[in-house]
């Protein structure tokens, strides 16, 4: 169930289409892309009702920020600055942004949604709101995540390992010590992605057929494989698709179908990432 609520944005005019949204839906997260077209005065305000996590590029002229149990906030240059705020905490405030280009990316998810992730340390753990602040890791995996959602065509399984990995990042929780999947866990991942190539394939998927969480499958698997989810399933759609360019005559629209790709401008650009040429080149050269 999708559990984006976004922020409302009320503007003091009626400025046509005054920000443009992006939003992206996943299995227990939703994202966001919000730029804003105007630098009108704007009031916002969020009910609380998911887990709010945001990346600011933005500049204010002026602007206030209220979070249940955090002192009013003046900020005005909000630009590579992090908020949270946590479900059944209340945010609203007015902004009125200076002449420039402003944006910031949203993640919201319901902390149910992580709960397996976080295992027995979830108790623990009730994660306390902050605003404007700055952290180099979680801002890199912020970043990732306005990359995929601004993206014409988006990998569901990267983007849910990384709404993952900024979740687990926000509650501040090392994963506890994880071993390799053995053997037969391994074919039956390897065996599962084989049969669904053709198919969008999730890391909940995935974990589902090794009896683990999300995030202690992905770090199993690594150890095991060395790569990541993302990485090993993409690897074997191009394996698959250089198979079929130089076993077969159908097009690169139907092969960036066949392998699991949403068209063929994701695939080209993936196979030249992994292979070094176009897939029209890669053809020519092995006949």
């Amino acid at each position: 169930m999708p559990s984006r609520v976004s922020l409302d944005m009320a503007f003091a005019t009626s400025t046509p289409q005054p920000v443009v949204r992006a939003p992206r839906d996943w299995s227990g997260f939703s994202a966001e892309y919000v730029e804003l077209v105007s630098s009108e005065p704007y009031e916002f305000s969020s009910r609380g009702e998911s887990h709010y996590l945001a990346l600011h590029d933005i500049a204010l002229r002026d602007g206030e920020l209220r979070i249940d149990g955090l002192p009013t906030l003046r900020n005005r240059d909000l630009r590579d600055t992090i908020t949270f705020v946590p479900k059944g905490c209340g945010i609203e405030g007015w902004a009125h942004p200076d002449v420039r280009p402003n944006n910031f990316i949203a993640m919201y998810f319901d902390p149910e949604a992580v709960r397996e992730d976080l295992g027995h340390r979830y108790a623990r753990h009730r994660p306390e709101p902050f605003a404007y602040a700055r952290n180099a890791q979680l801002h890199g995996t912020l970043r990732k995540l306005q990359t995929l959602v601004r993206a014409p065509e988006v990998d569901d399984l990267h983007a849910e390992s990384i709404c993952l990995l900024a979740s687990l990042e926000i509650f501040g929780v090392l994963a506890d010590p994880q071993g390799q999947l053995s053997d037969r866990q391994v074919s039956q991942v390897a065996e599962y992605v084989e049969a669904h190539l053709h198919e969008s394939i999730s890391l909940a998927d995935l974990a589902a057929l090794a009896g683990l969480s999300r995030f202690h499958f992905s770090r199993a698997f690594k150890a095991t494989t060395g790569e990541n989810p993302h990485a090993y399933v993409q690897a074997r759609r191009i394996r698959r698709a250089t198979e079929m360019l130089r076993t077969g005559d159908l097009s690169v629209e139907a092969i960036a179908l066949a392998v699991g790709f949403k068209g063929a401008p994701q695939f080209r650009r993936v196979f030249r990432e992994m292979v070094g040429t176009s897939p029209l080149n890669y053809r020519s050269q092995r006949r």
